[in-house]
């Protein structure tokens, strides 16, 4: 029997990338999985699209914009209710090989300390690196042997998770709406003992979608969220060094850094007047909310601490 996977497909007005987001998924080769589109209350005529062309995919209809956090979380409590084994999270705006699943799949089963995989991503940090998907072709065409490899960070784009990690660590922080939550999740798994990899298998991914339309609210949200993300993780020596790192990037009227990544060009969205607005915002808004993050993190290391404990058994037995 072939373990339960449920690809959660977060959308809003992504009419244009579902159009060869949903065919490149349902190619996929692993006999065993479901999509299910959450759906943040698309105005474009996503759902009906949907609907009329791929009956096969699960539709759920958000009252409104939940955001990348609580829109996906909603599809996570679908899958862990219909009893998942793993759990993908993927932005509408990716292609994927057909062997993607069964590759992650794989690697989980005869490793059950990971619990976290990402795969090799083109676009997954810089923009324009493969914009006719040529260079996907050719890994695709190419690809022969399964290898993995550890990770530091894997973006949101496709996270596949074993669904346990859900079950140990909560899900997803939906104080952060969107950006930074996936390193929150992703510390939170490794604090609880599961390690971190990725596969071989390419995934392409335009790199973009919806925020490339609201630059300096994905501005805003991303620089106040790494803020917090670091807070509610990491230790104060860390804090302060990348507090530090933050000062010496933002505030200065020029520095010097790669334009085709697009997390440096959100945390200097502007002139040197919005820049340095955006990053006191940012520091406000985490100083009036600080209770509430070490309130959360104190829940977090209390679920983390019992999770290393489960798994300590488990892995043990």
């Amino acid at each position: 029997m072939h373990a339960l996977v449920y690809v959660i497909v977060l959308n809003y007005n992504g009419r244009e990338h579902l159009e060869y987001c949903l065919p490149s998924l349902l190619a996929t080769e692993y006999p065993n999985y479901r999509i299910v589109l959450s759906d943040n209350a698309s105005t474009d005529g996503s759902i009906e699209y949907v609907r009329e062309h791929f009956p096969e995919v699960t539709v759920i209809q958000n009252d409104d914009n939940l955001g990348w956090a609580r829109g996906n979380n909603v599809g996570i409590q679908y899958a862990l209710d219909h009893d998942a084994d793993y759990v993908v999270l993927q932005n509408n705006d990716t292609k994927v090989d057909p062997r993607w699943l069964g590759g992650a799949v794989q690697v989980c089963a005869e490793h059950p300390q990971i619990g976290i995989i990402g795969f090799r991503m083109l676009q997954e940090y810089i923009q324009g690196e493969d914009p006719d998907e040529q260079e996907f072709r050719k890994l695709s065409a190419a690809w022969e042997k399964l290898e993995f490899e550890p990770a530091e960070h894997i973006t949101g784009a496709a996270l596949f998770v074993r669904a346990d990690v859900f079950r140990d660590i909560g899900l997803i922080d939906e104080a952060y709406f969107a950006y930074s939550e996936e390193d929150d999740l992703e510390k939170r798994a490794m604090r609880a003992g599961y390690q971190m990899v990725r596969i071989n298998v390419p995934l392409w991914h335009y790199n973009g979608g919806f925020w490339r339309k609201q630059f300096l609210r994905s501005s805003v949200l991303a620089l106040r969220n790494n803020i917090r993300c670091m807070i509610k993780n990491d230790t104060p020596r860390s804090i302060v060094r990348q507090l530090v790192w933050l000062f010496r990037f933002v505030c200065p009227p020029r520095v010097e850094y790669d334009v085709r990544i697009p997390h440096f060009r959100r945390l200097r969205p502007s002139n040197l007047l919005v820049n340095n607005a955006v990053l006191l915002y940012a520091l406000a808004w985490n100083t009036c909310l600080l209770p509430a993050t070490l309130w959360a993190r104190y829940q977090d290391e209390r679920r983390i601490v019992q999770a290393r404990k489960r798994r300590g058994t488990v892995l043990g037995a």
